[in-house]
């Protein structure tokens, strides 16, 4: 299979769950609330938040175990993919004991730290203890979702992901429907999970030959694989403590009610952050594994047609919600959040610079070079936090927007762009001809008519606001963007992207 259509499919899976899964909560979501209550649903949010945070234990391996895995895979090495696997299962099992002690420990003590009504403790203990059980199992085998990742079989990822969340959805409703409460449904949701990771170990020992050893004692395994997940473990770290610390500040300076109203304009530009991600995902493990065979020309094209065809899709999107911010926010969020416009407009700005980086930091990552990057994602959080807090007083929550803006447009962007085509050796020039300059007409396009649509059609609520916005993106990219603008052998690598038979 072609690295077009191996990445083609992969991808089209993956948009597949993630719609399924957004499908599945959205639909779960009311009828759990409906049969528990606001408590005790909110009881159980919080215990799976806490294991969320507890995610930070993992210190970056899982991204060391996906690079490595297709690293080697790509070279033929199997038994440098089993010692990887071997070190990292190890790893987790140790993890898995941490996070279950800890959790254990919650359940005894939960009450110092939460307010919980005196009939729902039993019940808030019971999840932290199921919770604790279940990290023994979950943790040692998410090593073999990375694995899976690893080995660029992102779909059958996808595939058993999509089984899990459908499951998932129907016991919700057979548990609940015959009276059975949220411990019953925690319990299943967790066998589910810890059976699809059972699912992806059998897949990766059939695909690699693992051996598994417990334990796995190998210092220079470790080593090689800390030296790498370390750096990624701060630049997450760093990037959590980025996204979090505005409310803080804005809550310190302004008021609570502030928070609010820029979490709107936070959480739609966590919606672009979700979709840039997914389209970067598959594209970084092929770079991993071509990293492992020396393909440097493989590298060098992936990063320009990658970047060529993930900016066309993307780029799209973030300046249809600029212009159409003001209308889309004030019909979804009501009247009191007409505050929450212009720093929605200022951040989604930084996501043009941003999606059009995807490519080039995944490739970072592939070649192993996560130092430089997380220096620089220091400089772009104290830039950020600087300006936000000088002018916060002065032009209010858009400081904020205008402090994470102008720190990735000045400061990440360029500096990470000139490291990642540094390691290609790749000019800017070359760069901008074969990755930029055929789309700057797609997003002119994009603008004008997203820019005539709104003062021509002003949407009169939130169901002609986002036909709208779907319209144009239709007319930008499935005609104008495939018909005119695309080359004839671009038009055939996007169908062998969506999976058409030439």
């Amino acid at each position: 299979m072609s690295t077009i259509s191996l990445i083609g499919k992969n991808l089209r899976f993956m948009i597949i769950n993630r719609i399924v899964t957004l499908i599945v909560s959205f639909l779960i979501f009311p009828y759990i609330i409906m049969h528990t209550g606001q408590e005790i649903y909110g009881v159980y949010l919080t215990v799976m938040t806490i294991t969320g945070y507890f995610g930070l234990l993992d210190f970056g391996v899982m991204s060391a175990l996906t690079k490595y895995v297709s690293e080697y895979n790509g070279k033929g090495d199997l038994k440098k993919v089993n010692n990887i696997i071997n070190a990292s299962f190890t790893f987790y099992v140790l993890i898995g004991i941490i996070a279950a002690i800890l959790l254990f420990f919650l359940s005894k003590y939960f009450t110092l730290f939460f307010k919980i009504s005196i009939a729902n403790i039993d019940i808030t203990r019971n999840l932290f203890i199921i919770a604790s059980v279940s990290a023994i199992f979950v943790w040692p085998l998410s090593a073999f979702r990375g694995t899976i990742e690893g080995l660029n079989l992102w779909n059958i990822e996808a595939i058993i992901n999509m089984l899990v969340q459908i499951l998932n959805g129907l016991s919700a409703y057979a548990i609940f429907s015959k009276g059975y409460g949220i411990i019953h449904f925690f319990i299943s949701s967790q066998l589910l999970t810890i059976i699809g990771n059972i699912a992806f170990f059998v897949i990766s020992k059939k695909r690699t030959g693992l051996n598994l050893i417990f334990p796995y004692v190998n210092i220079n395994t470790f080593k090689h694989i800390f030296n790498f997940s370390f750096f990624m473990f701060l630049s997450s770290l760093l990037n959590l403590f980025l996204f979090q610390i505005h409310n803080i500040i804005i809550g310190s300076f302004l008021s609570m009610s502030k928070v609010t109203i820029y979490a709107v304009a936070h959480n739609i530009q966590n919606y672009f952050r979700y979709i840039n991600s997914t389209l970067g995902g598959p594209p970084w493990t092929v770079a991993s594994e071509m990293e492992g065979r020396g393909d440097i020309d493989g590298q060098r094209k992936l990063l320009f047609k990658g970047t060529k065809y993930i900016t066309a899709i993307f780029i799209p999107m973030v300046l249809i919600v600029f212009f159409f911010a003001e209308p889309f926010i004030k019909y979804w969020m009501g009247p009191g959040f007409e505050e929450s416009v212009l720093p929605t407009k200022i951040i989604v700005l930084f996501w043009v610079f941003n999606g059009t980086l995807e490519m080039a930091s995944g490739m970072l990552s592939a070649k192993g070079i996560v130092k430089k990057p997380l220096y620089i994602h220091i400089c772009v959080a104290i830039t950020n936090i600087i300006i936000g807090i000088s002018l916060i007083q002065y032009i209010d929550i858009n400081a904020i927007a205008l402090g994470l803006t102008i720190s990735m447009v000045f400061v990440a962007f360029p500096f990470l762009l000139r490291l990642s085509l540094n390691s290609l050796q790749i000019t800017i020039r070359e760069y901008f001809d074969k990755a930029i300059k055929d789309n700057i007409l797609i997003y002119a396009l994009t603008v004008v008519v997203s820019y005539l649509t709104m003062h021509l059609f002003y949407p009169k609520n939130l169901f002609y606001a986002i036909a709208e916005m779907a319209s144009i993106y239709v007319l930008v990219i499935a005609v104008l963007c495939c018909l005119i603008f695309m080359k004839t052998e671009e038009k055939l690598e996007i169908k062998q992207l969506l999976g058409i038979q030439i």
